[in-house]
């Protein structure tokens, strides 16, 4: 298992929910007065997204869905609702765990969660449409443009995409800081216990995509329609793309 899927599969068994939004109110101590909360968050995450697509793209096609990244379930569960099938790949087996529980509780019964790898080898054949929210960016970028990648390949011709990246850190103190505590011993602790976390709370690795790359990389496959907007969370600039693949390649 490569370091951040290791840190990952931390998040998954000490706190999944904040992992997956890292927001005060969703984390171990807090989540069961907040839960509902958390998955209305979700189910307005792909109102939005399905509705660009829609407002550029027409409506997809409401076969199959994959959702890269996808914790405990907070896309998944509510993308079942839109699309015959969705398929959920994370990279923690206790984030599925989490959301196996989670779908069974809410009587979800169209969603199928697997581990995910690099070569997503469990997402067989084709999606009509392809999500990756807030996950690429917790993803060394050589790697996670090789997984974007597989992620287009799946997407059938004709078929649609949103996929998210970080493109920019604000600030010289916030990114001296967050280089600080990835290479220096202790810093990481000494941050963990000034935000009252435990001193081996996992670390939350961001990282930054240059959007030539992406880009690139998405005509590569065949995608040359998109749509573009910014998303700033916290200190960081966002970029998130829908887009139609045009071509087979």
């Amino acid at each position: 298992m490569l370091s951040t899927d290791k840190n990952w599969e931390k998040f998954g068994r000490q706190d999944p929910y904040f992992g997956v939004l890292a927001e005060e109110r969703f984390a171990a101590g807090r989540i069961n007065d907040n839960r509902d909360e958390f998955f209305e968050s979700g189910r307005a995450s792909v109102a939005h997204i399905l509705a660009r697509y829609k407002r550029h793209f027409g409506p997809p096609q409401r076969g199959r869905a994959l959702d890269h990244g996808c914790g405990v379930g907070r896309l998944s569960l509510p993308l079942a609702g839109e699309f015959d099938s969705v398929v959920g790949l994370d990279v923690s087996p206790s984030m599925l765990a989490e959301a196996r529980e989670n779908a069974r509780r809410l009587k979800v019964d169209n969603v199928q969660f697997d581990l995910a790898d690099d070569q997503l080898s469990r997402a067989s054949g084709e999606f009509d449409f392809v999500n990756s929210y807030l996950v690429l960016q917790h993803i060394p970028v050589r790697r996670g443009l090789m997984i974007l990648d597989e992620l287009i390949e799946r997407v059938r011709p004709g078929g649609g995409f949103h996929v998210h990246c970080s493109i920019r850190t604000d600030g010289l103190p916030s990114r001296a800081l967050w280089w600080a505590s990835h290479h220096i011993w202790g810093v990481k602790a000494w941050q963990n216990i000034r935000w009252k976390k435990p001193w081996n709370a996992p670390a939350m690795q961001m990282n930054n995509y240059p959007l030539n790359k992406v880009v690139t990389q998405l005509a590569a496959r065949g995608s040359t329609e998109f749509h573009f907007t910014t998303e700033r969370h916290a200190k960081f600039l966002t970029c998130s793309i829908v887009g139609r693949k045009t071509e087979a390649r």
